[in-house]
């Protein structure tokens, strides 16, 4: 993974590597590199990355990024080779070898650059474009950019419908719930529509979702990850219509890595386990038979080069290879199993009763719904500007259907960060009267309230208390309770509050405090008691109102960098008992770096219970049961007694939560 510092000049500028280790622990260790070569892209497929659009700190960055992640993730999940281009590079020739350059997000475009992927094209070579391409690319692949569009309505973009015949390979309809697209018209005699949109009703929404070239394949939104079964099917469709050999090379790796999943190198090996742990189990042994015999089926197709049927085949024995691995699990009774759930409304598609249900019928005991933000309420509020519409109360909702299926409601509250969610009046009187924090070099941070303003700590706890004593929840829960970073919060309100405490004025501020040692240790220990002055708060209140209430944090993952970094002193809010329990935010797909990390949060902990927070949904692939189950079994391995899951979203209610309940959180009869 790389990213962006300074104004660097391309990939092919690069003349020396720097390496750098992420502190684990505070201890003396040695670092080692192995086989450490220079690899030469021979891909016939390369993303470029907008990196002239990242230099340039356009308002997209964020978007550039993870479009680009997302769209390597998946040609990497469908097991074609892939390279990563800077659009800074593509001055000179893509390598040799390249045949289809793939732009997943790219607003502008140097126009060296674009001149460059005219002479690929002419070439022979083939492009795939979401969302936005240069005028001068359009040219060459026979397809007319169009307006901006936005939705007329929330769901006016809701799926892609292919027109049949045109996109060989594709499922009929993919869902897509696209807010805006950049339209894209077929020429006349030179491209044609593969799909068109539809609206959450099914009607058309009249614009082209998808239109095809000789040369070309262009969707009018970036890649969204909803539907991502289907939106891999896509992708692959795509990229096959405009390089064949693409079918033949998925295929080959989708057989290729059967059964290399979790614990287990390959085919024979996980069959061979799990028929070990299925113990006579008819019911087990079938479907591993079934697995093996499309197995066999896949390698047929392939060999008479049916890729498309290969691909479908060999797919649907590594679903039941999957699905035999997740019922060969074990579960383990009495422990605390949640799931974040970042809609106030719950799970889309699904009533609260219902997402409850799911979540009890496949042993979960807890759900944490975010309820409330720091200048916003998802229910009627007497503390916060509320964004229930009239009649509507998503927490009542959530609440009676906890109580319903024996499930318990810990509120999520985002602390501090308005995030975008609150009215614009709301966020514009905060700035107004100094309570929005401020940047070590004057900028501002307007979507943050300044943790030190004592306004804003009243106002933080009494939200929170609110929920307490208006609803009957089983917990409350903490996020976001720190800084941003090092850099915030500057503001003249902390200066003179802080200054009073240190009993001192600070010279050259803030600068000076990096040459006040005194003044630094007492300024990091200011920024703690203002984060901790509200959790102590909270707890010791909510627990007067509602006793038996538990108090919990999503916390940052390093403790003794973090309580520094961003005021975020856990372990003492572990030590003080003022945590019920704590869920550190481990989100890496590196189940190694998970173990190593989980194993020392449950020591600083201490008493309290730790129960890690996997970040399913940060991974490439938000349906990812086996990491799954591998990172809930080294937490289960560590005594942590349970264990959190971020989030609760549409693909994971659909895909991980069923199967987690066939096996690892199985319910005992």
């Amino acid at each position: 993974h790389t990213g962006l510092e300074g104004a660097p000049s391309g990939f092919g500028a690069i003349r020396a590597v720097r390496l750098s280790a992420w502190k684990g622990q505070d201890r003396d260790t040695v670092f080692r590199v192995k086989r450490f070569e220079t690899v030469r892209s021979g891909a016939p497929a390369a993303i470029v990355r907008a990196e002239s659009a990242l230099i340039a700190k356009s308002g997209e960055s964020r978007a550039i990024l993870e479009c680009s992640a997302l769209t390597a993730g998946a040609f990497r999940l469908l097991g074609l080779p892939l390279g990563v281009l800077s659009d800074l590079d593509l001055a000179a020739a893509p390598p040799e070898g390249t045949k289809l350059l793939v732009f997943p997000l790219n607003p502008d475009m140097p126009e060296d650059a674009a001149k460059q992927v005219v002479r690929f094209l002419g070439r022979g070579g083939r492009v795939m474009c979401f969302y936005s391409f240069p005028p001068a690319v359009a040219g060459a692949i026979g397809v007319k950019i169009g307006p901006w569009v936005g939705q007329k309505r929330p769901g006016g973009f809701a799926r892609m419908r292919m027109v049949p015949g045109a996109l060989p390979g594709a499922p009929a309809e993919v869902g897509q719930r696209s807010w805006n697209i950049r339209e894209a018209e077929p020429v006349e005699g030179r491209s044609r529509a593969a799909a068109v949109w539809l609206d959450d009703r099914g009607e058309p929404a009249g614009h082209a979702a998808i239109v095809l070239s000789d040369n070309a394949a262009v969707m009018t939104h970036v890649l969204l990850q909803d539907d991502w079964k289907n939106k891999l099917r896509l992708l692959l469709a795509m990229a096959g219509s405009l390089v064949p050999e693409m079918w033949e090379a998925s295929a080959e790796s989708a057989l290729a890595g059967l059964g290399g999943f979790g614990p287990f190198r390959g085919f024979d090996e996980a069959v061979k386990s799990m028929r070990e742990d299925f113990a006579g189990s008819a019911e087990g042994a079938a479907m591993l038979d079934k697995a093996a015999a499309l197995r066999a089926e896949a390698r047929r197709l392939l060999s008479g080069r049916r890729t498309a049927e290969a691909l479908d085949a060999a797919s649907e024995a590594g679903r039941i290879l999957v699905d035999a691995f997740c019922s060969s699990r074990k579960p383990l009774p009495g422990e605390h199993r949640a799931f974040w759930c970042h809609e106030a409304r719950g799970v889309e598609g699904r009533t609260w009763d219902e997402t409850a249900l799911a979540l009890a019928q496949n042993g979960f005991t807890a759900v944490i719904p975010n309820m409330l933000w720091a200048g916003c309420a998802a229910y009627p509020s007497e503390v916060l500007p509320s964004d229930a519409r009239p009649g509507f109360d998503p927490l009542a909702e959530c609440v009676a259907a906890c109580r319903k299926h024996g499930l318990a409601c810990h509120v999520w509250k985002v602390n501090w960060n308005m995030g975008g969610k609150a009215p614009r009046e709301f966020a514009d009187r905060m700035k107004r009267e100094g309570r929005t924090q401020v940047r070590a070099d004057g900028n501002p941070q307007d979507q943050w309230l300044c943790p030190s303003h004592p306004a804003n700590q009243e106002l933080e706890i009494a939200s929170m208390i609110e929920t307490a004593r208006k609803y009957a929840v089983d917990g409350l829960h903490f996020d976001y309770i720190r800084f941003p970073d090092q850099s915030c919060c500057f503001c003249a309100g902390c200066r003179e509050r802080f200054e009073k405490t240190l009993g001192r004025p600070v010279e050259d501020w803030p600068r000076g405090l990096a040459r006040d040692a005194q003044a630094r240790a007492a300024w990091l220990g200011f920024r703690r008691t203002c984060i901790d002055r509200v959790v102590e708060a909270v707890s010791r209140e909510a627990r007067e109102i509602r006793p038996g209430i538990r108090i919990s944090a999503a916390v940052f993952p390093d403790w003794p960098t973090d309580r520094d970094r961003i005021g975020q002193d856990w372990k003492l809010w572990c030590d003080k008992g003022w945590l019920d329990f704590v869920c550190p935010m481990d989100y890496t797909a590196d189940s190694g770096s998970f173990e190593s990390r989980v194993r020392l949060q449950k020591e600083w902990a201490g008493k309290v219970p730790c129960y890690p927070g996997i970040g399913l949904s940060t991974w490439p692939d938000h349906a990812d049961i086996c990491r799954l189950i591998e990172q809930i079994g080294i937490a289960r391995s560590l005594g942590t007694r349970g264990f959190t899951v971020f989030n609760l979203g549409a693909v994971e209610s659909a895909e991980v939560l069923p199967r987690l309940g066939k096996g690892m959180t199985k319910i005992s009869k």
